[in-house]
């Protein structure tokens, strides 16, 4: 269901209300400095009213409500339409979409779920942030973007944590579960990649190019941003290149494993073919000493066991036991 939220503010005043129209956020967009109109899952109506209010592109419209587009910077006029990506962790790791256009008096925000990591920038703008209050739209939509990379260092710790359990369990525990699951950790590594992996180059651009209404020291503010987006980048190929080792590290704990029941198993079948000759011996149809005696039976278990201390104590010995 569609929610329309609006913080506008100056140096002096703040203000913000929730489910309002847009045209009501096009009225505090006219009186005040700076205005954030925040959209969440927006329907037909509200887009052609952002259209028609604010006069945001069609194109850069659709593509805001497409959800599923890569990381980018495209300058309509006077307005600067910003693609990001943040980290989603329910059930599965995943990314989603959060379209921002940023104008000389307005910013607008189009999402399709609620994104806790904005409530930061709230935070600060309810506390009456002062370098907030008194900087422009530029500086607000670096505040947005740097609470949306911040925000992907805890996943990032988890992501760690989990890669320290799946060694745990490649080393202690090598069954095909846990092939699976470092499989499965591996291929969410990539996709999480791939879908932040353009957003560097769109911070890039944000940070050194010369776009509309973005002042020179806000663009210093846009390169901690970058800075962070590296580290980010950074820390996935780190764990990338960890979880591939891992799954050598599985295998060649399970080729050891097979290795020492495959010693087992020679060492038994070598103890057991003399047995077997002894055996085949006594069962032969030739008579000699003690073959239709109880102590030729006796006889044949001695030499039996004598062969199998014998062959221990040499396997000991040569430490294949």
């Amino acid at each position: 269901m569609v929610r329309v939220e609006v913080i506008a503010y100056t140096p002096t005043e703040f203000l913000e209300e929730t489910d309002v129209t847009i045209g009501r956020c096009r009225e505090l967009a006219e009186t005040h400095k700076v205005t954030w109109v925040n959209v969440v899952d927006p329907d037909g109506r509200t887009v052609e009213e952002l259209e028609t209010l604010f006069g945001l592109h069609p194109l850069a419209l659709e593509d805001a409500q497409n959800q599923d587009l890569p990381p980018r910077v495209d300058v309509y006029d006077d307005v600067v339409f910003v693609v990001a990506r943040t980290i989603v962790w329910a059930e599965e790791l995943d990314t989603d979409q959060l379209s921002l256009f940023i104008a000389k008096k307005f910013i607008v925000t189009i999402h399709d779920k609620v994104f806790p990591q904005l409530e930061e920038s709230r935070i600060r703008l309810r506390k009456k942030d002062p370098r907030l209050l008194k900087s422009g739209t530029d500086f607000l939509a670096y505040t947005i973007l740097d609470d949306l990379v911040d925000s992907y260092f805890p996943h990032l710790d988890r992501l760690q944590n989990i890669v320290d359990e799946l060694e745990e369990k490649a080393l202690a525990e090598p069954v095909r579960e846990t092939a699976n699951t470092i499989h499965q950790f591996r291929r969410d590594l990539l996709i999480l990649r791939n879908d932040l992996r353009p957003q560097r180059d769109a911070f890039a651009e944000l940070a050194r190019g010369e776009l509309t209404g973005f002042r020179k020291e806000t663009r210093e503010y846009f390169r901690d941003v970058y800075d962070h987006m590296i580290q980010t980048l950074d820390r996935l190929d780190t764990l990338r290149e960890v979880s591939a080792g891992l799954m050598e590290v599985y295998l060649t704990v399970v080729s050891n494993s097979l290795n020492e029941v495959m010693k087992t198993l020679t060492v038994i079948a070598t103890i057991i073919l003399p047995l077997g000759l002894i055996a085949s011996a006594y069962g032969m149809n030739v008579a000699f000493p003690g073959k239709e005696d109880f102590s030729g039976f006796i006889v044949s278990l001695v030499l039996m066991g004598i062969v199998v201390v014998v062959m221990v104590m040499f396997f000991r010995r040569r430490k294949w036991l």
